[in-house]
């Protein structure tokens, strides 16, 4: 995979990596606040862009604006999936739905808690696989590695309150 081209903000660090021609892999590593300015992101043409989140930290308001202006351009240009969305972001996509734009999730990340290791979690949960659990807006029955069954570390309600939005087919 070609490295194009890293991006840094003060505290945001976009990398972009892949084929212009197929598929661009985007990461985002860092908060995206106010110094992230979507306009001043140049990203080439591709078929697909697949962003990965697993990096982000924190998106506050003046954030959530500009990535939304980021986003949006890009699923007038291309097909979007966002995978490894961090829990910051699904809690602000509960919020502002819009934030995914017309973007497809694959995967995110969803506090967890053992209460046998007494250890909170971050567990990466599959729309393919949790749709079912998903679509109830319940979340995943996980076994943690010691052999404890995890317990959801947030209030279900919440959290899955837009998983129409995130499973359903785009």
């Amino acid at each position: 995979m070609q490295n194009l081209s890293t991006l840094n903000y003060d505290n945001l660090q976009i990398r972009i990596e892949g084929d212009p021609k197929e598929s661009l892999n985007i990461w985002f590593d860092g908060e995206v606040n106010e110094n992230f300015k979507a306009n001043l992101v140049i990203i080439p043409d591709a078929k697909h862009f697949l962003i990965n989140l697993s990096g982000l930290r924190s998106i506050n308001s003046l954030g959530i604006r500009e990535w939304s202006q980021f986003l949006q351009t890009l699923c007038q240009r291309s097909q979007v999936t966002l995978e490894e969305c961090a829990v910051v972001f699904i809690d602000q996509a509960n919020i502002v739905p819009q934030i995914l734009a017309k973007a497809k999730v694959t995967s995110f990340f969803a506090p967890y808690f053992c209460p046998q290791c007494n250890i909170e979690l971050n567990c990466k949960l599959s729309v393919v696989t949790h749709r079912k659990r998903l679509l109830e807006r319940r979340a995943p029955q996980l076994i943690h590695s010691c052999g404890a069954e995890l317990q959801f570390d947030a209030l279900e309600e919440s959290y899955f309150a837009h998983m129409d939005r995130i499973v359903s087919e785009k």
